[in-house]
C-alpha cells in the first residue's frame, strides 16, 4: 500500500499526519459525503456487493473535482456519470495535490482493482497534506520548485502511471500546470470551473474511448 511522504524541515511543527479511513485519506466537511468522506456513492453502490463491479470510471484530485461550493449533482463527475451512463467513484481530497492523488489512487488498485477509466485534476498539484501554508512554507514551496523538486515528483509519479494499463484522462485548466507529465496520459484543457462544460468535453472523450475498448 501507499505511504505519505513528508519533507520535514525546521518546521515541522506546522506538519500534522492526516487520518485516514479504511487506508483512504478523505475529506471530513462537506455535503454528499459517504462515510468513507468522498463525494460520491458508498463503494459497494459502486462495485457491487462482491466488489468486483468494474465499469465505473475513477475519479482522483482536489477541489477541482469537488467544487464543494456546489451540490454534488452540479459537479462534473455527477454529470459525466449521467451523460455516459457509467458509475463513478470520486477518491478526490480538499487541497490534496498530488500526494493525494498518488495515495488514494495505490491504495484503491491495491485494494479493489482496476476501474474502466481515471480521471485526475488538480487545481494545487504542488500542495502537501496536512500543512499549514503559512510564509514560511509558502516561501520554501518556492525554493523547492526553483530546484526542480515539484517537477521531478511528477516525473516519478508519471512513470509509475505508465505501468499501469488503464486509460488515463487528466484535466488541466488555463492556470494550472499538468499535474501528470506523460504522453501516454491524454490532457483535456478546459475551465475547471464549467462543470456542465467539462463533463460535456470529458464525455466525448470518454464514450470514444469506450467504443475503442469495446470488442
Amino acid at each position: 500500500m501507499s505511504s505519505i511522504i513528508y519533507p520535514w524541515g525546521q518546521h515541522q511543527n506546522q506538519w500534522k499526519i492526516p487520518e485516514t479511513k479504511e487506508d483512504f485519506l478523505f475529506n471530513d466537511k462537506g455535503d454528499a459525503l459517504n462515510s468513507l468522506g468522498h463525494r460520491c456513492q458508498e463503494v459497494k453502490e459502486v462495485l457491487g456487493i462482491d466488489l468486483t463491479f468494474s465499469n465505473y470510471f475513477l475519479v482522483l484530485g482536489d477541489n477541482a473535482c469537488l467544487h464543494m461550493h456546489k451540490p454534488v449533482e452540479e459537479t462534473w463527475p455527477y454529470l459525466l456519470s449521467k451523460a455516459t451512463n457509467h458509475q463513478y467513484y470520486n477518491l478526490a481530497i480538499v487541497d490534496g495535490g498530488l500526494e493525494g492523488v498518488r495515495y488514494n489512487l495505490l491504495n484503491w488498485l491495491h485494494r479493489y482493482g482496476k476501474p474502466k477509466m481515471i480521471f485526475i485534476s488538480c487545481e494545487w498539484a504542488n500542495r502537501f497534506i496536512g500543512v499549514e501554508y503559512d510564509e514560511d512554507i509558502k516561501e520554501e514551496s518556492k525554493l523547492g520548485d526553483k530546484a526542480g523538486f515539484y517537477r521531478g515528483r511528477r516525473r516519478l509519479f508519471s512513470a509509475l502511471l505508465e505501468q499501469i494499463d488503464i486509460p488515463m484522462y487528466q484535466i488541466v485548466g488555463p492556470n494550472d500546470e499538468p499535474a501528470v507529465l506523460s504522453d501516454s496520459i491524454k490532457i483535456i484543457d478546459v475551465e475547471h470551473s464549467d462543470d456542465e462544460k467539462v463533463a460535456q468535453i470529458v464525455s466525448e472523450g470518454f464514450l470514444e474511448a469506450t467504443r475503442a475498448l469495446s470488442p
